[in-house]
């Protein structure tokens, strides 16, 4: 079985059509097979101009399917860059290689019509979809204005109708396609193809917030806040998820036991919440009940300025809610600021499932740099296969200018044949067989994803 061929091909050119015709001109000079399958990533560098570029790579590669996103930061074997874009070719004569996608009105059920089309009896499926789409200027003011409206709104109502209020305003942002949920989205991807494949879910979510984005691509197409799924039916791939995060443990008393030694828990509350909006801690509004007791620190971005003057990523909240997770004896864990102007905090998980007990914590991950990549370090074959991968962009939050670091890492480990994406942590649905060990991060059966952490990879 021939393995997977890649090149990628790397421009920062300063005018997005020239950046694209670089690309081409590029992959003129290199190229030495015919592609089945090409990967676009772009920076925010093009912000606003993707579709321009797209249309020109659609020119000259309209013939294969593509899937993309704009993202933080991409990490190949000639460079780790935060700003440009990339194109990767890969060739494939033994796989079955189809890209659809949908835009929608609503996240979960763009996700349905989406996994409507997926047959997948062997491979993989990669998802490709924004944690939280940050729309343009009217509907970003109609969603403060639904904010406000339900924040006042639960007031004055006991918590039987504060639950309904914020069910709606829950409902409201799925309707809206601002928030996407992994677990629900990978479930209906898994149920689809009966359980039977690894469902990827590359989270697309970027440190500095712009309206209109983040942006997907789905065959030379941006569908803005839309989901794409890449279908890869061919024998032995390999899929890996991992975290950075010990095990959980066989009982919820376990992990509370273990997440104690974990984190250092800054105070404890009694939550209110209901699917994926945060009512309050101790009965006050989420940020205003921890914002004393939290500190950001600019010192380790700076670092990453001053090294390397190629991007701007945004320093991100080392202090986490962790919620404990009735079903599974797992955790999540969601970074928490001042994000919104109104009172409730709604987000990217439905927590329907987890303790109303919940705790402010801090997370030294100071000894984790080589964690951000273990997934990288469990690849089964060592034949040069094509390795395509996620890792959690706040490890550049984290660890300044010693993230640069991972270029060579990766380099080491991989040779030249593999593309990585940074952007926010990914999500997987894992079938038993491909599943490492008992992760903190599970949501439900075979289910992972967690707010920081995680990484995935293909080898194809």
């Amino acid at each position: 079985m021939k393995k997977t061929k890649s090149i990628t091909l790397f421009s920062n050119k300063k005018s997005p059509d020239q950046a694209a015709y670089d690309l081409i001109e590029q992959a003129d000079d290199k190229l030495d097979f015919k592609p089945d399958l090409a990967l676009f990533y772009a920076t925010l560098k093009y912000h606003g101009k993707y579709q321009s570029m797209l249309d020109i790579l659609n020119d000259e590669y309209g013939d294969i399917p593509q899937i993309g996103a704009s993202v933080d930061g991409m990490i190949y074997p000639d460079d780790m860059r935060a700003d440009g874009a990339a194109l990767v070719l890969c060739e494939d004569d033994d796989a079955r290689i189809r890209v659809d996608g949908v835009k929608g009105n609503s996240a979960i059920g763009s996700a349905e019509k989406l996994a409507a089309k997926v047959k997948c009896e062997y491979g993989v499926v990669v998802l490709h979809f924004p944690l939280v789409h940050v729309p343009g200027a009217i509907k970003i003011a109609q969603f403060i204005a639904k904010g406000f409206y339900y924040s006042k709104k639960i007031k004055i109502e006991n918590l039987d109708k504060q639950k309904k209020s914020v069910r709606e305003f829950s409902n409201y942002c799925d309707r809206e396609n601002i928030l996407y949920q992994p677990p629900a989205i990978l479930d209906l991807f898994a149920r689809q193809t009966n359980y039977k494949v690894p469902i990827i879910g590359i989270n697309v979510l970027h440190t500095q917030v712009r309206t209109n984005s983040p942006n997907i691509f789905c065959n030379f197409e941006d569908i803005d806040g839309g989901i794409t799924a890449l279908t890869i039916e061919k024998k032995n791939i390999n899929a890996i998820y991992d975290d950075i995060f010990p095990d959980k443990g066989k009982t919820l008393d376990e992990t509370k036991h273990i997440v104690s030694n974990e984190f250092k828990i800054i105070k404890e509350f009694n939550a209110k919440f209901e699917k994926n909006v945060l009512i309050s801690l101790n009965d006050k509004p989420p940020t205003e009940a921890v914002k004393n007791l939290i500190y950001i620190s600019d010192e380790k971005e700076k670092e990453l300025h001053d090294h390397l003057d190629k991007g701007d990523f945004k320093v991100q909240m080392p202090y986490e809610l962790l919620f404990l997770n009735k079903q599974t004896n797992g955790a999540f864990l969601l970074g928490i600021g001042s994000y919104f102007p109104f009172e409730l905090f709604p987000f990217f998980m439905d927590i329907s499932d987890y303790s109303e007990d919940v705790a402010l914590v801090y997370e030294n991950i100071d000894d984790k740099f080589d964690a951000f990549i273990s997934c990288l370090n469990n690849l089964k074959y060592d034949d040069g296969r094509f390795v395509y991968f996620s890792m959690d962009v706040g490890a550049a939050a984290a660890f300044g200018k010693k993230t640069f670091e991972y270029k060579d890492k990766v380099n080491k480990l991989l040779g030249n044949n593999y593309f990585g994406i940074m952007s926010a942590p990914s999500s997987a649905y894992i079938p038993p067989e491909f599943r490492l060990r008992n992760y903190l991060s599970e949501t439900h059966n075979n289910t992972f994803f967690m707010g920081a952490g995680t990484s995935s990879c293909l080898e194809i």
